[in-house]
C-alpha cells in the first residue's frame, strides 16, 4: 500500500488528538486559573448589575469586557497561526511517499532519499479519523493519510497492521491500560 506523506490542517488535528493526553484540558484549565477566575469575577459582575443587586461602574465593567475579548481574539490568533506554523515545520520532515510491504516500511523522501524501517521497530499503532499513527520504539512516528481510503482499503491496511504490530485496543475495541 502507497501514501501520500504530507499532511494537511485537519490530519495534523486529528494526530494532535492521537497523541494527547485523557488530562490535557484539565491541565490546560488549571494552568490558567488565573484568567479563568478573573472571567468568573466579572462575569458575576455584570450577572449582578443586571439583575439589581449592586450598582457597578457600566464604563469600567465595558472596558473589563472589551480587554478579556481582546486577549481572546489574540489567543485564538496565535493558536492559528501556531497551527499553520507547526503544521509546515512537520510537512518539511515527513517524507513524500510511504509505501507498507511485508517486510516494513519504505519512506521516500525528497531528492531521491530513502529510508525503510522494518516491522520490528515498531512497538504499536493508533488510528484516528483522517490518520494512522505507527508509534516506533525508539519513540519517532510515522504518520498514514487515510482520509481518502474507502472503509474496505482501512480494513485491509487494519489487517496488516495488526499482523504485523501490536495495536493499542483490545478485540473488544477498549483501549489496552498496558500499553497507554
Amino acid at each position: 500500500m502507497k501514501f501520500g506523506g504530507k499532511l494537511t490542517q485537519p490530519d495534523l488535528k486529528d494526530v494532535q488528538k492521537i497523541v494527547r493526553s485523557k488530562m490535557y484540558w484539565p491541565k490546560l484549565l488549571l494552568a490558567n486559573w488565573y484568567g479563568l477566575l478573573l472571567t468568573c469575577v466579572v462575569l458575576w459582575a455584570t450577572v449582578s448589575g443586571f439583575m439589581g443587586y449592586t450598582k457597578p461602574n457600566w464604563r469600567a465593567v465595558a472596558l473589563i469586557w472589551l480587554v478579556l475579548a481582546g486577549i481572546f481574539a489574540w489567543a485564538i490568533y496565535r493558536t492559528k497561526t501556531g497551527t499553520v506554523r507547526a503544521l509546515t515545520q512537520v510537512n518539511a520532515i515527513l517524507p513524500d511517499c510511504v509505501t507498507l510491504n511485508n517486510d516494513g516500511i519504505q519512506c521516500d523522501g525528497p531528492n531521491g532519499a530513502k529510508a525503510f524501517q522494518p516491522w520490528r521497530t515498531f512497538k504499536q499503532w493508533r488510528e484516528g479519523r483522517r490518520v494512522v499513527l505507527l508509534e516506533q520504539s525508539n519513540g519517532q512516528r510515522v504518520i498514514l493519510h487515510v482520509a481518502d481510503l474507502s472503509e474496505i482499503e482501512r480494513h485491509t491496511l487494519r489487517q496488516l497492521l495488526q499482523s504485523c504490530i501490536p495495536s493499542t485496543m483490545t478485540p473488544g475495541g477498549q483501549p489496552d491500560a498496558r500499553q497507554i
